[in-house]
């Protein structure tokens, strides 16, 4: 039985023979589409039709950037909480 206990003592202090190894922090990022500036348009010409256009691109604009943010929503609601 001393045997035993003996073999017990050595295994515990061969554990301790190096310290623990330090895990290294995972950067998280956001999808890299998220980084692409965001459109802005500008209004060309100066009839109705000119401003109708440049609404819609506006609109189309904002619907783009409006997706980016709620990638970056989706992505940070997936981050596990510290």
């Amino acid at each position: 039985m001393p045997a035993l206990g003996s073999l017990c003592l050595v295994l515990c202090l061969s554990s301790c023979a190096r310290p623990p190894a330090v895990p290294t922090p995972v950067v998280l990022l956001p999808p890299e589409s998220v980084f692409t500036p965001c459109e802005q348009p500008l209004l060309q010409g100066d009839t109705w039709g000119d401003a109708v256009s440049y609404t819609l691109a506006l609109r189309a604009a904002w619907q783009i950037c409006a997706g980016r943010v709620a990638t970056l929503n989706a992505w940070r609601a997936k981050l596990p909480l510290h």
